[in-house]
């Protein structure tokens, strides 16, 4: 359990366009949430003026930033690239305040494993959430 006044930042992994965060933002208590970090390979690096054809266009989030109940900020990582996740862990994590709730929802192929491997790898990671991608069964005739 958090203690009194605590707060949670979630980290959304391979968020897409991060409609489960927009739905939390809009539910949980703003008191006990410092914000979630949807995080994609497809979002335009941190600085851009606009997103390229082939990323993720944020003006969903940034447009309406002010009116988040929970505050909404996108950060471009490969969760495959070692590089790139010992970046998120100093950036994100280890700039929380409190607890990491992770959400791995939908994540396909190895992504999970590393979703896996980036919750157990980071001592404020206290709750995860992970529904891996469906598999399919192939069925032989």
């Amino acid at each position: 359990p958090l203690a009194a006044g605590e707060k949670v930042t979630i980290v959304d992994l391979a968020s897409g366009k991060g409609f489960l965060s927009m739905f939390l933002s809009e539910i949980l208590p703003p008191e006990r949430v410092e914000k979630s970090v949807l995080v994609d390979k497809a979002w335009p690096r941190c600085g851009a003026s606009a997103a390229a054809p082939h990323q993720i266009n944020w003006d969903h989030i940034y447009d309406y930033y002010e009116d988040w109940p929970i505050t909404l900020t996108t950060s471009k990582q490969d969760l495959k690239c070692k590089s790139s996740v010992r970046g998120m862990k100093r950036r994100v994590l280890d700039e929380a305040p409190g607890d990491i709730v992770v959400l791995a929802v939908h994540l396909c192929g190895t992504l999970s494993l590393k979703a896996l491997d980036l919750f157990n790898s980071h001592e404020k990671c206290s709750f995860l959430v992970l529904k891996p991608c469906p598999l399919r069964q192939h069925k032989s005739w």
